[in-house]
């Protein structure tokens, strides 16, 4: 018998019913302005997303993948240069380093959080790189010297911030945080876009803050690199100076998107809270299950503040995922797989020369993970619902 009710993976349309009133009004101010690029709605939000990541300052850009490129080019790396990047990630990760024109070099995660950690980043420096004379780290295959890490938040979840930052320093190396899902986290060691070199956030319609389509958000502690950023989003000038010092992109947000997040920004904190007390009864009702099937639950963030992007179970292997998810379907539940893929298997990377068994915890989990509904549509009973068919799914 089917669990009766729909339980749809986004709640979009709840978020936007909150909002309606004051996202139009502030949409009509700027259609009424006519200024739709780096005007108050822009400024506004990054006074707000830097407060949020405990940064000096931030910088709105086009997207998140734009934000990851244009931290790439405000710190000079590229043709030459490698990134450690997660395997296990978004394709932008990686994307953003070759858009560059650098190596990304894969690591493999944690096998319980799936962030890459301190620990797997060492390994991937000892197994792909040699030390050569004066402490540069030298890619064994490309040949490309070791400049970055970008340590991706995943799920929301801050990876251990506090370990990579020593790791980075003790490696002359820059720490770039992939923060698209983790707007609000927190690790130990501080905010998620406020620890390393440059923190990168988007702003998807998907996200816990998302807008009407693409943006993103750079932050820094560093007063040079938040004006580099400034000038290479516009094309590598001051904005409307026409004098170029270097190239950039233009990678300028909306004022209308500005204005959408804006009318967002005040539900933010309690959007959070909301999914947080999903995660939790997600981890109560689904106990049972892990101890007797192959359901396995992601592990609390004891100490730090997730802010669940995703609630992320792991089922067994591929064949058993696939089972689980066609039962759920059937009983109204709908989940989704991030990421079905690790970025070293991806064809477009296979010129750097990984295989199938090199980075064995995101092959793994790749095979394994499902992301149940959570945002500000699941209540209890949504919760309640999802777990009863999760228990049919694992004993069909």
């Amino acid at each position: 018998m089917a669990v009766r009710g729909k339980v749809d993976f986004l709640g979009l349309d709840s978020e936007f019913a909150s909002i309606r009133d004051d996202a139009l009004s502030r949409i009509h101010q700027v259609l009424e302005s006519q200024s739709f690029v780096l005007g108050g709605q822009t400024v506004e939000l990054e006074t707000a997303i830097a407060a949020i990541a405990d940064a000096a300052h931030a910088v709105a850009c086009s997207s998140g993948s734009d934000a990851l490129y244009l931290a790439l080019l405000a710190l000079g790396i590229g043709a030459g240069d490698a990134v450690v990047v997660p395997s296990f990630t978004f394709f932008a990760t990686a994307g953003a380093v070759a858009r560059a024109g650098a190596v990304p070099v894969m690591a493999d995660v944690d096998t319980d959080t799936l962030n890459m950690d301190a620990a797997c980043v060492e390994a991937a420096v000892e197994r792909e790189f040699r030390r050569g004379e004066g402490g540069a780290y030298t890619h064994t295959r490309s040949g490309a010297r070791l400049r970055a890490i970008i340590a991706v938040h995943l799920y929301g979840r801050a990876a251990p911030l506090g370990p990579l930052a020593d790791t980075a320093r003790d490696l002359g190396l820059a720490l770039i945080e992939d923060a698209a899902q983790a707007l609000g986290a927190r690790s130990q060691a501080g905010a998620a876009g406020g620890v390393g070199d440059i923190g990168c956030f988007s702003f998807y319609p998907t996200k816990n803050l998302g807008g009407a389509g693409d943006s993103g958000m750079l932050t820094t502690q560093d007063d040079a690199l938040a004006e580099r950023l400034r000038s290479l989003r516009v094309h590598g000038g001051a904005s409307g100076s026409y004098r170029h010092e270097e190239v950039g992109i233009n990678a300028r947000m909306s004022e209308i998107q500005a204005a959408y997040l804006n009318a967002k920004l005040p539900y933010l904190e309690a959007w959070t809270r909301t999914r947080r007390a999903a995660a939790a009864a997600y981890h109560e009702g689904l106990a049972a299950l892990e101890a007797d099937t192959v359901l396995t639950c992601l592990p609390t963030a004891a100490g730090q503040e997730h802010v669940y992007h995703q609630f992320v179970v792991k089922i067994g292997a591929r064949r058993e995922r696939a089972r689980v998810m066609q039962v759920l379907a059937e009983h109204g539940v709908e989940s989704r797989i991030f990421y079905p893929l690790p970025l070293h298997l991806q064809p477009c990377f296979a010129g750097l020369g990984y295989r199938k068994g090199d980075l064995p915890v995101s092959e793994r989990a790749a095979d394994e993970v499902v992301a149940l509904p959570i945002g500000i549509h699941i209540d209890a009973d949504s919760v309640t619902r999802v777990c009863a068919a999760m228990s049919k799914a694992l004993d069909a």
